[in-house]
This record gives structure tokens, C-alpha cells and sequence, in this order.
């Protein structure tokens, strides 16, 4: 008996051989399958019509909801799932399922996040291979030497989202001054390097986005004019 449903095509054979007289079916490329185990679900597996029955009630069923990862993609019709990485059947433009990889794509996504992120630790970093000096700080933070220092912060409850550079000379400055040169040298070299560099609206200082961002879409640095 071969028939199709859904876009499957179904092969049920009789047995003549086997002493339980169990059919055999296949659907799509899924090889001949034993219809044995359909008696737990009150199918006499050695009529052909009530296998049938029970397979087409069963793909109804997957195509009624959302992929099972657990099953096996013959279940489905031909195109429209695949398997991950790890085994497991997926639709095609959709991540897998399964607890397994839904739990491991969101430890990739939170480490994307970090790597496409901003600490003040990396920027120091990089400010100082450089060569920007960096300030030393006293025990309450403030600082003890000229140089630059770099502060987190968050934005919109998002961390590494951006940092704050200062310049610290001993030299008093308030909104509206003009940016040090120390800090102009830093902006020069952040944008040079891909980073989005933004004036604080209301310090002399710098607000420092990651590489890519767009940062707030304002108060964008722009070097002086000669």
C-alpha cells in the first residue's frame, strides 16, 4: 500500500514472514520502520489501513504544532526541517528547540554581548598600548597623577554599554569648557579605532560606545577646526 499525505509519502507492507505479522512502513526516506510498537497505542499493527490511519493521525499532529526536536525529520514534509548541529530536528530558519542548544545559545549570546560590549577595563587598555598616561588613583578613587581614567556606565539597565573618559590635570573645568587636548588625542585615537566617541552634554568629558554602535545619536565628537 503506498499513498501520500501532506507532502509524505507512505509505504505500509504486509508481513508474510515475520511471526508476529507486523507491517512495515516508510515515510519519505525514513527506511522500512517496524509497526510493532503501535500495539501499546491500541493499533493492531498487522492491518495495514489501521497503520495508516495511525500515521496520518500522527503527522497531523507534528504539523499542528511547533518541531519536535526529539523526532525524526521524516516526520515532516520533505524541505521544511533539517537537523542542528547537535542532532536534533529544527525548521530551517528557526534555532533548535531542544533545552540542550536553547541553553547553549544564550551562553553564546551573553558572551557576543561581552565581546561586542565596552569595559573601562578594556578601554584603559587600549588607551594605554597607545601610549595616553593613565592617572593613578588614591585609595577613595580620586586621582593622584595626570592622566586619563575611565568609568562604566550603565545604559538603560544595559551593561558595558559605554564609557566615560576624564582627563585629570589638577585643572578645573565645567560644562561648556572646552575639551582638553589630552582628550581630543584620545577622541582621535578611539575613532580611529572604530569606536563611537560622544561629548558628555553636561562635563568635558568623553562618553565611549563600542565598535559598531550608534551610540545615543547625539552629541557626536567632532575634531576642531583648524
Amino acid at each position: 500500500m503506498q499513498t501520500t499525505h501532506r507532502g509524505r509519502t507512505i509505504t505500509i507492507t504486509a508481513s508474510t514472514t515475520t511471526p508476529d505479522g507486523c507491517c512495515t512502513f516508510t515515510i519519505g526516506d525514513s527506511g522500512p520502520q517496524s509497526a510493532a510498537c503501535l500495539a501499546v497505542s491500541n493499533v493492531d499493527p498487522s492491518d495495514p489501513h489501521a497503520v495508516l490511519a495511525w500515521l496520518t493521525a500522527r503527522i497531523d499532529e507534528y504539523d499542528d504544532r511547533p518541531v519536535d526536536p526529539r523526532a525524526y525529520p521524516w516526520w515532516y514534509a520533505p524541505g521544511t526541517v533539517t537537523r542542528c548541529p547537535h542532532g536534533h530536528t529544527k525548521a530551517l530558519d528557526a534555532d533548535c528547540a531542544d533545552p540542550f542548544c536553547a541553553r547553549e545559545a544564550a551562553i553564546a549570546a551573553r558572551r557576543a554581548a561581552l565581546r561586542t560590549g565596552i569595559t573601562a577595563a578594556s578601554l584603559t587598555t587600549v588607551l594605554t598600548r597607545a601610549g595616553h598616561p593613565r592617572a593613578a588613583r588614591r585609595h577613595d578613587g580620586t586621582a593622584k597623577s595626570i592622566g586619563f581614567s575611565c568609568g562604566a556606565e550603565t545604559v538603560d539597565g544595559r551593561r558595558n554599554a559605554r564609557v566615560c573618559v576624564l582627563w585629570h590635570d589638577g585643572i578645573s573645568r565645567f560644562p561648556g569648557d572646552a575639551l582638553p587636548d589630552e582628550l581630543h588625542a584620545i577622541a582621535r585615537t578611539l575613532t580611529g579605532k572604530g569606536y563611537r566617541v560622544e561629548v558628555h552634554p553636561n562635563s568635558v568629558t568623553l562618553r565611549v560606545y563600542p565598535k559598531g554602535s550608534q551610540g545615543s545619536g547625539q552629541h557626536a565628537y567632532t575634531p576642531p577646526t583648524a
